[in-house]
């Protein structure tokens, strides 16, 4: 009678215990068609300007990109953070973070200047191409700290002015969110670790919040630094902590109202990062979505080239009357082959380079976008 009765009771207590790390499996969950939906929000967003339907949609002074791109900074933060923990040194795990992002980002340079943009000329009349511009655009941004972000001469007719890739330019900070936990984590005692995140995470904050009130002048890269430091950090923090976070609906509730008090408030920017990162891990660990990418992953494809084809698209329908949503529909739906291809032909092969490194482990987060 006894085990009867305490049964169901163990079972409910066991249900109250849920926390990120129990719920949350890095073999199984729903992170990829996550990132592939703030892809397509993204996508959303651009469409607005570039398709010359307006401002992107948002209140508060931030916008729908700026929600995907904050959403992909606090997945990342708790993903890249295991990924860290899980590998012998920092050479192997740069190194598996170099192989995630820069092969298939260089082929984009590629394509856009040598492929789309002269295209783009001969076609659609998107102004003089030569191979100096083309070259000019993929050398200047070889680094990842996007300096050129069109080729001269050409998109002089659209309504988003010049710009071949608007959407590179977040990389580059991905990429130094890469290094401040892979650096952190290699020269700190792993545990001191999480209150030094936790450190760094407020006084990130702590000068965002400076830099909101407009006082300062402080260069656009260094607020962009900040911002994005930060959201990486929250995810980080999920990550560190995710034993002891509580993973209920009531919580996940809160986060979304929290987050939408703090975008509505103007302070995006400053207090958004762990509300965002807790719905985002919430919603990875508890949606029926795992089949989604995850084993075709085209979000970072579909991240990467929706912008030029957007721009195609403004060229090709000038005058047209299309409406914004059939705009965003012709994009999700010529992006998708660009995207296909790039992790058949680029990610995919390159990723299984990973095993150059000696004594690599499992990468049990390798398959998720960055």
């Amino acid at each position: 009678m006894t085990r009867q009765v305490s049964a169901p009771q163990d079972a409910a207590q066991g249900r109250r215990r849920a926390t990120i790390g129990s719920a949350f499996d890095p073999r199984s969950n729903s992170v990829n068609a996550l990132r592939l939906g703030l892809a397509v929000a993204v996508i959303v967003s651009h469409s607005f300007p570039l398709g010359g339907y307006g401002e992107d949609p948002g209140f508060g002074g931030s916008d729908l990109g700026d929600w995907a791109v904050g959403g992909f900074f606090v997945t990342s933060g708790y993903l890249i953070t295991a990924s860290r923990l899980r590998s012998h040194s920092l050479r192997d795990y740069l190194w598996r973070r170099f192989l995630r992002i820069y092969p298939a980002f260089l082929v984009s340079l590629l394509v856009v200047g040598f492929v789309i943009a002269p295209l783009a000329s001969l076609l659609l009349g998107a102004g003089p191409w030569t191979a100096a511009g083309g070259a000019r655009f993929v050398l200047g941004n070889l680094a990842l700290y996007i300096r050129e972000f069109g080729i001269d001469g050409m998109l002089g007719t659209v309504p988003y002015l010049g710009a071949w890739n608007g959407s590179l330019w977040t990389l580059f900070y991905e990429f130094v969110s890469y290094l401040v936990i892979g650096v952190l984590i290699s020269v700190v005692p792993r545990r001191r670790v999480a209150p030094l995140v936790v450190v760094g995470f407020a006084g990130l904050t702590l000068v965002a919040g400076v830099l909101a009130t407009d006082r300062v002048p402080f260069p656009a890269a260094l607020n962009q630094t900040v911002t994005l430091v930060a959201f990486f950090l929250a995810g980080a923090i999920v990550h560190l902590f995710r034993d002891r976070i509580p993973l209920t609906l009531p919580l996940a509730l809160l986060a979304l109202v929290l987050f939408a008090l703090v975008v509505g408030s103007g302070l995006y920017r400053v207090l958004a990062g762990l509300p965002l990162a807790y719905l985002m891990l919430a919603l990875g660990a508890r949606l029926p979505l795992r089949r989604l990418g995850a084993t075709h992953d085209v979000s970072y494809g579909m991240y990467i080239y929706a912008f030029p084809v957007q721009q195609l698209l403004a060229l090709a329908l000038a005058g047209a009357g299309v409406p914004v949503w059939g705009y965003v529909l012709l994009a999700i739906v010529l992006t998708l082959p660009l995207a296909w291809a790039s992790w058949l032909l680029i990610e995919r092969p390159a990723m299984r380079l990973k095993r150059l490194t000696a004594r690599a482990p499992v990468d049990v987060e390798g398959h998720v976008l960055r």
